[in-house]
């Protein structure tokens, strides 16, 4: 799944690198932007390295948007290295450019390791970019290896499901 052209990929590079701090994020043009942090309740402890913000979170910095009921930001020393939003669901949405649509991922949790570089949408994960859809109970992505792995639940018919559109069809094999 390494392929430059396989049409989710762009959405979790573009996932991964907004959430990768609440300062940067994946665009030039998001950049630019102020960070708004909006949430019922705010909890900064220095000495453990983490901040939390609780009560239907909303962190906007340009097109991006970052919906949970949780989002917690670990540090180590003054990096982060690990954020995890949590919400049923959390979601996260990017418009890549001006031209293009959203790209939403969605999961119970979304979880983003710094220091692995793997990203992972737990418990009803889906994402979608120019209408392809990928969803499972889980899926991870691990930006050095570039590679996406999806899995379904313990239900037999909990599995994982990919839609590729007619449009994206070639690139996508």
């Amino acid at each position: 799944m390494a392929n430059n052209r396989h049409p989710l990929k762009p959405a979790l590079m573009l996932l991964c690198l907004a959430l990768a701090s609440p300062l940067v994020a994946a665009l030039p043009e998001d950049r630019n932007q102020a960070i708004e942090i909006q949430a019922r309740e705010a909890l900064r402890n220095d000495p453990k390295g983490l901040t939390v913000y609780e009560g239907d979170v909303t962190i906007r910095q340009g097109s991006i948007l970052i919906r949970a009921d949780k989002v917690s930001i670990y540090n180590t020393g003054k990096k982060v290295s690990r954020i995890v939003c949590i919400g049923t669901p959390a979601q996260f949405q990017q418009q890549p450019k001006a031209d293009s649509p959203l790209v939403i991922a969605k999961g119970n949790t979304i979880e983003y390791n710094l220091e692995t570089d793997i990203i992972v949408l737990q418990k009803n994960a889906s994402l979608v970019q120019d209408e392809s859809t990928l969803s499972g109970e889980r899926i991870d992505y691990d930006l050095k290896q570039e590679i996406i792995r999806a899995k379904g639940g313990d239900d037999s018919n909990d599995r994982v499901r990919m839609v590729i559109p007619p449009s994206q069809q070639q690139e996508a094999f």
